[in-house]
């Protein structure tokens, strides 16, 4: 499985006193965050953001902030339900799309990471693939593939607003490279599994 390349990418942003000029305390929970962070101390920082938020959820550079230190603790559920909360209050920041994109793109890949680490783990039945480019793919259940499948498309949509949004960003060629990657992977899933309905539409093979 290819390993993510862009995770480096994501930092804390500052918080602007604009932002908070009616708490101070929420600029120093952040910038408290922010030091942590850089000590490696990851939960240290989840809990000054955390405790941020319970004071004001309406402050971008919180809810930006507290998704990036969830996806540095891999617990990638939370870091979306914070990313989504940091792009309705500020939609127009590039870069809390390419976050989501790689919390998204994490969670969805550590499917296949749990299957390869899982003993117990048995063959299921799936298309003949004849030979073709799903012969190496997992096997995994069709409730993991049917949420694999869809989580890597919503990944990809978000890694390609972040390049709307930014379109001279530095990375643009690694992101593009990593959209061609997670859509073969969707899509070769999601013809193994037959998931035409449940996911992306998967061409009839020509006769």
């Amino acid at each position: 499985m290819k390993k993510l390349t862009l995770f480096l990418a994501i930092l804390f942003v500052s918080v602007l006193c604009s932002a908070c000029i009616n708490n101070i305390a929420i600029q120093e929970l952040n910038n408290k965050a922010q030091e942590f962070m850089q000590k490696g101390d990851i939960q240290s920082a989840i809990s000054r953001l955390e405790s941020s938020v319970d004071l004001d959820g309406s402050v971008f550079e919180t809810r930006y902030n507290l998704g990036v230190a969830y996806i540095s603790a891999q617990d990638f559920k939370k870091a979306r339900t914070q990313l989504e909360e940091a792009i309705k209050i500020k939609p127009d920041f590039a870069d809390s799309y390419y976050s989501l994109a790689v919390a998204l793109e994490s969670d969805a890949l550590k499917i296949l990471e749990d299957d390869e680490n899982d003993e117990t783990n048995v063959e299921v039945e799936v298309v003949d693939s004849q030979g073709d480019e799903t012969d190496n793919l997992k096997n995994i259940s069709e409730e993991d593939a049917k949420y694999l499948v869809n989580t890597l498309n919503a990944a990809v949509d978000y890694y390609k607003k972040y390049l709307e949004l930014k379109p001279q960003s530095d990375d643009r060629d690694e992101v593009a490279a990593q959209i061609k990657y997670l859509e073969e992977t969707s899509y070769n899933y999601a013809k193994k599994y037959k998931l035409v309905k449940n996911s992306i539409e998967v061409p009839d093979d020509e006769g």
